[in-house]
């Protein structure tokens, strides 16, 4: 019987742990691409928190944040949910970290869900909260009078829900992105994109770092094989979380940090990205 309590009460805290906390995970990327002013430069990255909620107010997360200070912070999609929408989580956060960091925002699945009139208040609040919406659009990050490109990708169902068509190819590709966003600029580039599974169509555009979500992690993960599911009902995609390259370009895959209590191996995380490139030479 102490036997059974006892593997009882681990698999609760397993559960607990992977559902209802969360860590914070530092990575970095190394690329000679990277401007000199932005060797070391911190990027947040925030995705998939599906108006969950880490103490009141969110204020667990905000002070997670406070302790990192990034230099900007990137949310991926999927911040809110169609079927919480009247919850106010994601603003509170929203509210507590973009008036010290400069933030922004991307659709995910569940935001291209929401009604045109949802739609408008959450951009409304956006706007409130100091939060720039990158709606297919270019933008720049700037440092010490150097400057790295940042692209916003807002795509419709038809690629977030359904990644591959009726013949098993992936729906998304390189002449589509540039359809959508034009063709990338010279010197470093990054794009916010909500599905990862798309990869080789970001590297062939020329994004040096692509930022994703979407994925949950695979929600259950297996040792030694990865994540099982994909939100589009794929088993074992191709990638899940973590750090990724491809002919020298990176992804980074948020596991997110909430959605669907039914993480196994998986806690929802925060990823801080610290970039690594030319470092200032020695006068």
């Amino acid at each position: 019987m102490k036997y059974i309590m006892g593997i009882a009460a681990s698999a609760a805290l397993i559960y607990y742990t992977n559902n209802y906390t969360f860590s914070v995970k530092n990575l970095e990327i190394k690329s000679d691409r990277i401007p000199e002013a932005f060797h070391g430069y911190r990027v947040l990255h925030i995705s998939d928190l599906h108006n969950s909620n880490y103490g009141n107010g969110n204020e667990k997360l905000i002070r997670a944040v406070e302790k990192i200070s990034p230099e900007v912070i990137f949310y991926t999609g999927d911040m809110i949910d169609k079927r919480t929408i009247g919850k106010d989580s994601f603003l509170h956060l929203a509210n507590g970290l973009s008036k010290k960091y400069p933030s922004y925002y991307i659709y995910g699945n569940h935001e291209e869900e929401l009604s045109r009139q949802e739609k408008f208040a959450l951009l409304a609040d956006l706007n409130k909260a100091g939060i720039r919406f990158l709606e297919n659009e270019k933008v720049f990050l700037k440092k010490d009078q150097e400057e790295i490109s940042l692209y916003g990708l807002n795509l419709p169902n038809k690629f977030l829900r359904q990644t591959y068509d009726d013949l098993g190819n992936l729906q998304l590709n390189r002449e589509e992105i540039v359809k959508r966003i034009g063709e990338p600029a010279e010197g470093f580039s990054i794009l916010l994109s909500h599905n990862p599974l798309y990869f080789e169509a970001y590297a062939d555009f020329g994004a040096d770092i692509t930022f994703s979500g979407h994925v949950h992690g695979g929600m259950i993960r297996v040792p030694l094989v990865g994540g099982l599911l994909s939100p589009d009902r794929s088993f074992w995609p191709k990638y899940d979380k973590g750090h990724y390259t491809l002919g020298g370009k990176h992804m980074i895959v948020s596991p997110g940090i909430g959605g669907a209590k039914m993480r196994v191996l998986n806690p929802p995380t925060l990823y801080c990205v610290t970039l690594v490139g030319k470092r200032v030479k020695e006068k």
